[in-house]
């Protein structure tokens, strides 16, 4: 039984989605004005994590993870290069796309880009105001905190104690927050009925999330820094406009990558991007290390504690090649093999229980040098061929659930996709071969064996054309 820790309730949770057929997910993504860097992965192999498990246990998963790239941030580096503001965004949105694919991170179903979505976005700030939650002012439009009852309800801050969250005259209280923002010189700009500007950060989510999910969904994340004021804002302009509540059912936090003190953060000029640790360690080595702290814990960055990691990943690696070339003629179980296999087994379900307890990756990487250590004292010694095969099998979770060890195995993923190519290729010819003959019977029968697994088939004039079906 899977249990998540759900920010807005401040407990853990038994997971339950709002359909059991598909699980929405909600990652808030990168505001594309630099390089990506490995505070950001920490975020984003940890929701790599969760999603992969979800799917482990069966679940389909619809994951979406925006891209901000329109903000203060992009403006003001491409006004200080003297660049469009596009440019500035797609070679870092670019970067972001690369850094995910090193660490071996799922891609996403859909990455929205704010500037795509500005329909939606005025659409939503219109119907605010219509509801009375909104107002504007000198061409701003600002959300009124106090109009929203349930206001710091995720943060758990009450909203006498927060700070003005943005700039702008005209604002009914210090608290209230942009939902539009007039354009200033040299600045890009929309039109919109309050004349042109651009959307505030906080909207955009609501925008972007409501047409790819729903206007209530399952899951919604970020690093922890995002709690307030980013999405308790999401919150209060999404109720206030769906009237769903709640709008969202799991909200996901991830603890922060920290240098020192101080958490990782462009602003603080100490960031360690993606692309220069990976020039030094490897990707797997580096996603290894970010699972091995537990995704709601801060975490901070030591070299030597990567480099530690490092090594014992190598180590099961090595351990993993080593079972894989065990070979052995009398493959029968011995009453030793079933001892053996049984420990393995305990092993398994210690493994799966740590990552059913909140995604417990510490824990379960800890069951997995578990393995590895029975693995080179009992296994390996002893040929033992089904024990070894019982092992891998371990391994090759762990592989899917944590997306790591794909050195070991990605090959062999590739492989078997090469062998079932060839195999529907070789159907394929041997019912070429019976329509020429005209024994239509056969052709037929093997055709609709292909369609039932999800593959189609295109009868050309000269030769038959094939594909997967999409799901």
């Amino acid at each position: 039984m899977f249990k998540i820790y759900n920010t807005l309730t401040s407990r853990k949770e038994v997971f339950k989605p709002l359909n059991r057929s598909l699980v929405r997910m909600y990652v808030c993504g990168p505001t594309v004005y630099d390089k990506t860097h490995i505070g950001h992965a920490k975020a984003y192999v940890a929701f790599d994590v969760l999603r992969r498990y979800l799917e482990f246990k069966g679940y389909n998963v619809l994951k979406v993870v925006n891209i901000t790239d329109i903000d203060d941030k992009i403006i003001r580096k491409s006004i200080e290069l003297k660049v469009d503001y596009r440019e500035i965004a797609d070679k870092y949105c670019k970067d972001f796309m690369e850094a995910c694919e090193k660490l071996n991170i799922k891609r996403a179903h859909i990455y929205p880009k704010a500037t795509e979505h500005i329909e939606e976005i005025i659409n939503i700030i219109k119907e605010l105001i219509e509801k009375g939650y909104a107002y504007e002012s000198d061409g701003n439009v600002y959300f009124d905190v106090k109009k929203f009852k349930d206001y710091g309800k995720l943060s758990k801050i009450n909203v006498e104690q927060v700070k003005p969250q943005d700039e702008g005259v005209g604002k009914r209280n210090p608290q209230d927050f942009a939902l539009w923002k007039k354009a200033k010189p040299m600045e890009p700009y929309w039109d919109s009925p309050w004349g042109p500007g651009r959307p505030g950060w906080h909207i955009e989510c609501s925008a972007m999330s409501s047409k790819y999910l729903g206007k209530q969904f399952d899951i919604h994340g970020g690093g922890e820094d995002l709690i307030f004021p980013h999405h308790e804002n999401e919150i209060a302009q999404s109720e206030a406009c769906f009237n769903k509540t709640p709008w969202v059912k799991y909200w996901i936090h991830v603890g922060l990558l920290m240098m020192g003190k101080d958490k990782m953060s462009k602003s603080y000029g100490n960031i360690i991007t993606v692309e220069e640790i990976t020039s030094k360690y490897s990707p797997m080595k580096v996603r290894f290390y970010l699972i091995s702290g537990h995704y709601r814990s801060q975490m901070v960055f030591q070299e030597e504690n990567l480099e530690a990691t490092g090594a014992a990943y190598e180590r099961i690696l090595n351990t993993i090649s080593t079972l894989k070339s065990i070979s052995t003629i009398d493959v029968k179980v011995k009453d030793s093999s079933l001892k053996r296999i049984m420990n393995i087994g305990r092993i398994r379900r210690r493994f799966l229980e740590a990552l059913d307890d909140d995604l417990n990756t510490p824990k379960a990487i800890a069951e997995l040098h578990s393995l590895t250590n029975f693995a080179n004292d009992e296994i390996i010694p002893n040929e033992d061929y089904p024990a070894a095969r019982i092992a891998l099998k371990v391994y090759e979770d762990a592989y899917r659930i944590l997306g790591v060890f794909k050195e070991v195995f990605e090959e062999e993923e590739v492989r078997e996709d090469k062998k079932l190519y060839e195999l529907v290729n070789l159907l394929v010819t041997v019912r070429q071969i019976h329509r020429s003959r005209r024994e239509w019977e056969v052709a037929d029968l093997i055709a609709r064996g292909l369609r039932s697994l999800g593959i189609e088939l295109s009868d050309q004039k000269d030769k038959t054309i094939w594909w997967f079906k999409s799901t």
